[in-house]
């Protein structure tokens, strides 16, 4: 796990095609709009990145070859750590009861909903409070 670089960049555009919701408008922006960081093959390859904004998860992707392995896990604990005591959050589509999965195993919890987030649907709001 490490912060993206440059180069990084071909093999994260190819993971973001993985999220339902994509905003390839914040990638495009990276780094000026937020924190990006990746989870790394052997090879220094990324397969797996969380793009955030401020406390904001904006995607979160691993790649499914990588799964299960606890990236996931460590992208999150790794943006905690850079964020201090904040609060983070999450925007999830109501039918992704995956991501919703994974984001409660991660310490998320539901906070309420967000009207017309995604271009279908509202949105579920998770928050994982500050560690103590």
């Amino acid at each position: 796990m490490r912060p993206a670089r440059p180069g990084d960049r071909a093999a994260i555009s190819s993971l973001q095609q993985l999220i339902s919701e994509p905003s390839p408008e914040l990638l495009d922006g990276w780094p000026a709009v937020g924190t990006l960081l990746v989870s790394v093959d052997t090879a220094d390859r990324p397969v797996g990145y969380l793009l955030a904004t401020g406390d904001h998860v904006a995607e979160l992707a691993v790649s499914p070859e990588a799964r299960r392995e606890g990236r996931a896990t460590a992208l999150v604990d790794a943006l905690r750590t850079r964020r201090g005591d904040a609060s983070l959050t999450v925007l999830v589509h109501p039918d992704n009861e995956a991501a919703r999965a994974c984001y409660e195993a991660l310490g998320f919890r539901h906070d309420g909903r967000v009207a017309d987030a995604f271009e279908d649907a509202d949105a579920i709001r998770l928050v994982s409070d500050s560690p103590d």
